[in-house]
């Protein structure tokens, strides 16, 4: 559960404090600042928590604070481009290898017989340096890792993917393929400040260069 009642409070010297009433007294906190865990899980066995944490103030900052009723640690809401996502998969015995393929449609010129499909493989790791959760210690069981390249995100764009074992023959299996769709961020929009000479008034108007933001 996110914490909406949360208190940031400046301390200088690049501290601050951050204050806050959880539900109940058995949850287990966890604090990102700017996407990243800074702490957690953290347990005060009181509603009324507070944390001092070393954060720079020379700018803006986000802050968040989610409270869970075991140690599951919960993802952030910062946004972040979906543009390089984590990939996934379950391991097999017999595999020596796992290759990682991409594919894309692009459209051409507009026409349909135009457009092209374009499949590469974004990388082939041995089995045996395939890198897996630490909650997993087997290492056949899960496997994860993240995009090793941005995809294209232009408008949002359709994506493809599919990790396929190796064995020591070179045999490849063949899975399903897994759709993603990647989408970038629209640009920060700019903010216009005008007054007016005789009544004083000001006037805010929020200027985009992005077809999908209002003005």
């Amino acid at each position: 559960m996110l914490v909406e009642n949360l208190l940031v409070r400046p301390l200088g010297n690049n501290l601050v404090a951050l204050s806050w009433r959880s539900a109940t007294e058995n949850v287990w906190s966890w604090i990102f600042v700017n996407g990243k865990l800074a702490c957690g899980p953290y347990m005060a066995e009181t509603k009324n928590r507070s944390v001092t944490l070393p954060i720079s103030t020379n700018g803006t900052f986000c802050v968040e604070v989610h409270d869970f009723e075991d140690e599951t640690v919960p993802t952030t809401i910062s946004e972040t481009p979906l543009v390089k996502p984590q990939i996934a998969w379950n391991g097999v015995d017999n595999a020596a290898a796992y290759r990682i393929y991409h594919t894309i449609y692009e459209a051409g010129d507009g026409r349909p017989e135009a457009g092209v499909t374009i499949t590469s493989v974004l990388a082939e790791i041995p089995a045996r340096h395939a890198p897996h959760p630490s909650s997993l210690p087997s290492p056949a069981s899960r496997f994860e890792i993240d995009c090793p390249v941005k995809l294209d995100g232009r408008n949002g764009r359709w994506h493809s993917f599919r990790v396929e074992s190796v064995d020591q023959f070179g045999n490849e299996s063949e899975n399903e393929v897994t759709k993603y769709f990647a989408a970038d961020l629209p640009p920060v929009p700019e903010l216009a400040i005008s007054r007016d000479v005789e009544s004083g008034n000001l006037t805010f108007c929020i200027i985009s260069t992005d077809s999908r933001l209002a003005t």
